[in-house]
């Protein structure tokens, strides 16, 4: 039996919400329509659960841990199933490239609005957002997007929180990065082992709690709030918009190794059947020609390595039979599906030669198909951080903050090997030919901020103090004195003692 190519199909692919949210705008939420958006969605959901199962390389989630033996008419079939982690190896070399040097968020006018950059400041510490991004992107680049949820903890502060997209469904008539609804569903098991699943529904003003099996929610009146009381199934969210949104990964919400699916599996068929085959005939069969040999005699052989036997008159004989295995085919088939894995998922082949021996532009552009990617997912992160700031502004502008969310900002820094002595050569080369300065800046891979640099550079100009022949704080010395002592001076070493 053949494994399945695991290919997401048409029905898999994020559901469109538009009458959904028509019928919400009309009539608001009810139990049935609730029901009806997580069906819909189910397909998604279930595609992108297997998609994380094979991330973290469980057996259910990985297609060649469940391959079953081509002929089964032995107990002792050889079936080896061994699994390559291109798939992880994919997402975390994205997910550290991207999010692996933490984006920089600040305030655009600080000097005017102190307190505005030190909500955010407090803010991005106390969420410790470096986490938060890592397992934005790490979510994204799996499955095609992420939720992120912000919510008022118990000490009353904003606060946000990753959570899983096949467990978070937006609905949006631009993207999803600006929800007008949004659902999140999931489920806990009972003592007796029973699913129960949970659902929350968020609109710009409240959020609705349910419980129970999809096909028969109810409003969730198990909660407790922090004092011990019975918590309300509808709650204010204390947020202006809908708190959770989706972070795409693309606009196509596909994740990273989505494309390169069939050539990881046969990559793992390939190397699979090779061990079947050094493991089944080990290199060698041991060939007895006209002699009768029991199996007692064969097992005595195996532990001292000489066999004895009587040839009789047909001149009987016993010869090893080695198996002429074209390696060559298959190391080439190997190498070009490794080299096809790494070149669709845009993804650098950090074993190959060339990769390692490469430096400054020609490291750039052996980089290139991540950075497209990267940029990407760069735009996405940008738009979701715009509606995030929005709704947090609002909150803190409840709470007498004068924030303007336009003005919170955020620096994207790639994880990427610095090669800071050519750089300097380069600019010192540049300056020779006359460039200015703040153009020469600009080249400089480890500068974000031209302008701050400049400012840096003037500041360090005016720090220097100027080269003063005398101590102009002493009153007794005005301006005519000193050019009239400058006149007159002797140099020390022509002074004589009287």
């Amino acid at each position: 039996m053949r494994d399945e190519v695991s290919a997401r199909s048409r029905i898999q692919l994020y559901p469109d919400y538009t009458a959904e949210i028509s019928e919400i705008n009309r009539s608001g939420i009810s139990v049935d329509l609730l029901y009806k958006i997580i069906h819909k969605h189910k397909p998604n959901s279930e595609y992108n659960r297997k998609l994380y199962e094979r991330y973290r390389g469980i057996k259910e989630g990985v297609p060649i841990y469940g391959r079953k033996p081509r002929y089964e008419d032995s107990e002792d079939i050889i079936n080896n199933r061994i699994a390559n982690d291109f798939f992880g190896e994919i997402i975390d070399f994205k997910t550290g490239y991207f999010a692996g040097t933490p984006i920089a968020y600040n305030y655009a006018e600080a000097e005017d609005n102190m307190d505005a950059a030190d909500v955010i400041s407090d803010f991005v510490t106390r969420n410790n957002m470096f986490d938060i991004d890592m397992e934005v992107t790490k979510f994204a680049s799996i499955y095609g997007y992420a939720g992120r949820l912000l919510y008022i903890d118990k000490a009353g502060e904003e606060s946000v929180m990753p959570v899983h997209g096949y467990e978070t469904i937006i609905l949006s008539n631009t993207n999803m990065t600006e929800p007008e609804y949004a659902v999140r569903y999931y489920y806990t098991k009972t003592i007796d082992n029973n699913k129960i699943w949970h659902v929350e529904f968020y609109d710009s003003a409240n959020v609705y709690y349910y419980i129970g099996q999809l096909s028969d929610l109810k409003p969730d009146d198990t909660r407790t709030r922090a004092d011990g009381k019975p918590a309300d199934p509808v709650e204010p969210h204390m947020f202006s918009y809908c708190p959770l949104q989706g972070v795409p990964n693309n606009e196509e919400l596909i994740g990273d190794a989505e494309k390169v699916l069939s050539n990881i599996d046969d990559y793992d068929k390939a190397v699979s059947d090779n061990s079947n085959e050094i493991e089944a005939f080990v290199h060698a069969l041991l060939v007895f020609e006209n002699i009768n040999v029991d199996d007692g005699e064969i097992r005595k052989a195996q532990h001292t390595g000489a066999i004895c036997y009587r040839s009789g008159s047909n001149q009987g004989k016993a010869y090893f039979l080695t198996k002429d295995i074209n390696d060559s085919f298959t190391e080439h088939h190997l190498e070009r599906q490794k080299d096809n894995i790494y070149r669709f998922s845009k993804t650098p082949n950090l074993s190959d030669d060339t990769f390692g021996s490469a430096s400054g532009i020609s490291l750039k552009f052996k980089l290139h198909g991540l950075e497209t990617k990267c940029g990407m997912f760069q735009a996405k992160m940008m738009s979701a951080g715009v509606y995030m700031f929005k709704t947090l502004a609002s909150s803190w502008n409840n709470r007498g903050h004068n924030i303007d969310y336009l003005n919170c900002t955020m620096d994207f820094s790639r994880n990427f090997p610095l090669d800071i002595a050519n750089e300097a050569q380069a600019a010192v080369q540049l300056k020779s030919v006359g460039l200015p300065m703040e153009l020469i800046l600009g080249q400089l891979s480890f500068v974000d901020d031209v302008q701050y640099v400049m400012d840096l550079i003037e500041r360090d100009k005016n720090d220097i103090p100027p080269l003063n022949l005398y101590d102009t704080s002493d009153d007794s010395l005005s301006e005519s004195n000193a050019n009239e002592s400058l006149s007159g001076a002797v140099p020390r070493e022509d002074r004589s003692e009287g």
